[in-house]
């Protein structure tokens, strides 16, 4: 019997992954959440096929893991050379737990750039290009040119830092977008989207204080421009949210903001 480690995750590190232990008889995969944040694993068959999955949502606490959550027969690896465990289910999962809106703390943010800069909103709150979405509502994005600093906006520990994609275009590139994300004292979790290549000053588990450099603006994911796209999560529905320079800022796109 042996160990290895592995990710059903494009774009992922090996702080968010599985654990793949091979027997006589099966592959067992363990899911490994070695961050500081809470988490819910999601699985689901896309092909039918003969093997176990714990399908749908399972909570995972921070830094533990999952037993046992996919288990395929050794046969099935024997009579298909070509077998290939992502070909059969869909993995994906969400940070945090969702919080009721008495729990979340009235909060006023820095700005997610350097002091003495000026940027224009490309798009605020409810855009109707990419910000309709339950996830995307509030976000804002900050017409911002490749290599700019980019600061964290409110305290906390880094949970994820992407920064190996090196493209960008439409939407089969949503996946694919260097990013920062930032978990804060009362769950919430702070996403700083579309970093440049090696674009990331931080790693996961870093503790971050507000106004600290965390990336390099970039052009990557699925955009059509360079800029920053700063949202702030209740597990996976973005929220509405406030800023310490001016309370209104996301309310109106074509805006110039300065900090």
């Amino acid at each position: 019997m042996f160990l290895t480690m592995l990710s059903f995750f494009e774009g992922y590190s090996q702080d968010i992954t599985f654990s793949k232990t091979k027997s006589d008889t099966a592959t067992t995969y363990n899911f490994v959440n070695k961050t500081y944040a809470p988490l819910f694993l999601k699985i689901k068959k896309i092909k039918h096929l003969e093997f176990f999955i714990k399908e749908g949502e399972t909570f995972c606490n921070p830094q533990d893991s999952l037993v046992n959550v996919i288990n395929i027969p050794k046969h099935l690896f024997e009579n298909d050379t070509t077998f290939k465990t992502r070909d059969y289910i869909d993995v994906s999962y969400t940070f945090g737990k969702k919080l009721n809106k008495d729990s979340i703390k009235d909060h006023l943010y820095e700005l997610p750039f350097q002091k003495k800069k000026r940027y224009k909103i490309m798009q605020g709150f409810n855009g109707k290009f990419t910000h309709s979405s339950g996830q995307s509502r509030y976000a804002v994005d900050f017409k911002m040119p490749i290599g700019d600093t980019i600061v964290a906006a409110r305290s906390g520990y880094v949970v994820l830092a992407v920064s190996h994609f090196m493209k960008h275009g439409g939407k089969s590139f949503k996946s694919k977008a260097n990013q920062i994300i930032i978990m804060h004292d009362d769950g919430t979790f702070a996403y700083y989207v579309h970093l440049d290549k090696d674009g990331t000053l931080v790693k996961v588990n870093d503790y971050v204080e507000a106004g600290q450099p965390i990336g390099i603006s970039g052009f990557t994911g699925y955009t059509t421009k360079p800029h920053l796209h700063f949202v702030v999560r209740n597990y996976d529905m973005a929220i509405p949210i406030q800023f310490k320079k001016k309370k209104n800022i996301g309310e109106k796109s074509g805006i110039w903001v300065k900090n």
